[in-house]
């Protein structure tokens, strides 16, 4: 019995995991989005302080002669648009789009008609009442047999509980 329900209730578990799936998705790629923003306004940032320190130490060397190093190179790599591209594809792999019913798609049988709705519909009307009288037909001797059937069965059963039998007593020899 609850085998029957077994299915839509997989497939209810389905849709639900999906949603938050998706809702998970776009979770986490606005949270890599804002971490991307934050990170790329850091080595704005930075690189900015490097300029002023270079400025305020250009009569010493600059910035790397004060520190005595004899490599230094500052180069922070912006990877705040491949981070947003990844989002971008996250969100677009996690949506699913709202699915709508549009109707039924009766063109495979009216595409040869001219395109105007009430001749595609008259014909699809016709079509239907055609399929009703024959399935009548085609149903109509069963349900007369049916029909038959039954008041047979409830003549009989009413005639055998009129019949009474007679005991051997009862007969005058």
């Amino acid at each position: 019995m609850w085998a029957s329900w077994e299915p839509i209730y997989n497939l209810n578990r389905i849709i639900r995991l999906q949603a938050v799936l998706e809702i998970v998705t776009n979770q986490t790629a606005t949270a890599l989005d804002l971490l991307a923003d934050q990170a790329t306004q850091m080595r704005t940032a930075i690189y900015q302080h490097h300029i002023a320190l270079d400025y305020l130490l250009a009569g010493e060397g600059r910035l790397c002669a004060k520190l005595n190093e004899t490599n230094c190179c500052l180069q922070i790599d912006d990877n705040g648009k491949a981070v947003k591209q990844l989002t971008k594809e996250m969100r677009k792999l996690a949506h699913v789009p709202v699915q709508t019913w549009k109707g039924w798609d009766t063109d495979w049988l009216t595409s040869w008609l001219p395109q105007k709705e009430w001749i595609r519909q008259g014909f699809l009307f016709v079509v239907c009442v055609i399929m009703a009288l024959l399935a009548f037909a085609c149903l109509a001797p069963c349900f007369i047999t049916l029909i038959r059937r039954m008041t047979n069965q409830i003549i009989t059963q009413r005639i055998m509980m009129l019949f009474r039998p007679v005991k051997a007593e009862d007969w005058e020899y």
